[in-house]
């Protein structure tokens, strides 16, 4: 990999690092900024691992493990914030519910369990170990906490070797979501639809962070990728936030002293919120392409 290209990639991962250090004690205090903060910067740590892993050091697999589990655990702990908080919305914009007080209950446990996960996270002290023992295999001793400056010229040919693979999974995943969206769908076939667009989310995730690791020597280039990228990555989190929504809503109906029309009410107003992003999904595919990296960095 050209220098200039791997110190880019190098500033990125110690930058994340640095972000890691930064957020995880104040999850600690369960402050879900820090959760979402933490969160993202291990997305963007893992998408680069990914994606430039043959010229890369060697993670020890332990290590790839820790990574793992502390992205999971953040991710429940996120996960299950963002819906307490949708759901509060929604109970406080109406005065029609039958069972608000045992509603509220429901919702403010979700978010105390929340909270319980991040506590358990930021306070412990299996994190310190894992951003350690990771920049010490990634980075060498000297690598700087903040992105450097890059004064030579950038090798276009690594790295859109390097994302050409990506690109194309992307394209793949997307096309399976196009033609999941484009027919109607039984119980069965939704939840297979609802597999299908995750696995292009989680694809898309990869290649948009891969290229923000080398957007300072690709410029304008870089912009070209990311941009659309954001937008589906964006529309895909949204839906995969409403299938979510849905299955935690009707658990609901097994609480006692819940009334069921309360809950087909909240089903309802999610599937109403599903149905409308998954049509902004259908005209993003068209409207939002992703453009080939060996074409945009080599033509």
């Amino acid at each position: 990999m050209g220098s200039d290209v791997r110190d880019s990639v190098d500033s990125y991962i110690a930058f994340q690092l640095a972000e890691l250090e930064g957020c995880l004690p104040l999850v600690g205090a369960a402050d879900q900024e820090a959760v979402h903060g933490a969160r993202l910067a291990l997305r963007r740590l893992r998408s680069v691992l990914s994606c430039y892993e043959s010229v890369l050091p060697d993670v020890p697999e332990a290590t790839g493990r820790d990574v793992r589990w502390l992205a999971r655990s953040l991710g429940e702990a996120r996960d299950a914030y963002v819906l307490s908080q949708r759901l509060t919305l929604w109970l406080d914009a109406s005065e029609a519910w039958l069972s608000p007080n045992t509603l509220h209950d429901a919702v403010n446990e979700l978010l105390a369990s929340s909270n319980a996960m991040a506590i358990r996270v930021g306070t412990g002290r299996r994190w310190q170990g894992i951003v350690k023992a990771t920049r010490q295999a990634l980075l060498p001793a000297t690598a700087a906490l903040a992105p450097r400056e890059i004064d030579n010229h950038p090798s276009l040919l690594e790295v859109a070797e390097l994302l050409q693979p990506r690109w194309e999974t992307v394209q793949k995943s997307l096309e399976a979501a196009q033609r999941s969206l484009e027919t109607d769908t039984t119980q069965a076939d939704e939840a297979e639809r609802n597999d299908v667009l995750h696995d292009a989310r989680k694809d898309i995730k990869v290649l948009r962070y891969s290229v923000e690791a080398v957007a300072q020597v690709l410029g304008a280039r870089a912009t070209a990728i990311i941009q659309p990228s954001m937008v589906l990555q964006r529309l895909l989190g949204e839906q995969h936030d409403s299938v979510t929504g849905q299955t935690w809503i009707k658990s609901l109906a097994e609480m006692p002293g819940v009334e069921s029309v309360d809950v087909e009410a909240l089903q309802s107003m999610e599937q109403r919120r599903l149905v409308e992003t998954e049509a902004d999904l259908r005209a993003a595919l068209f409207s939002s392409p992703i453009p080939e990296p060996r074409r945009m960095l080599l033509g």
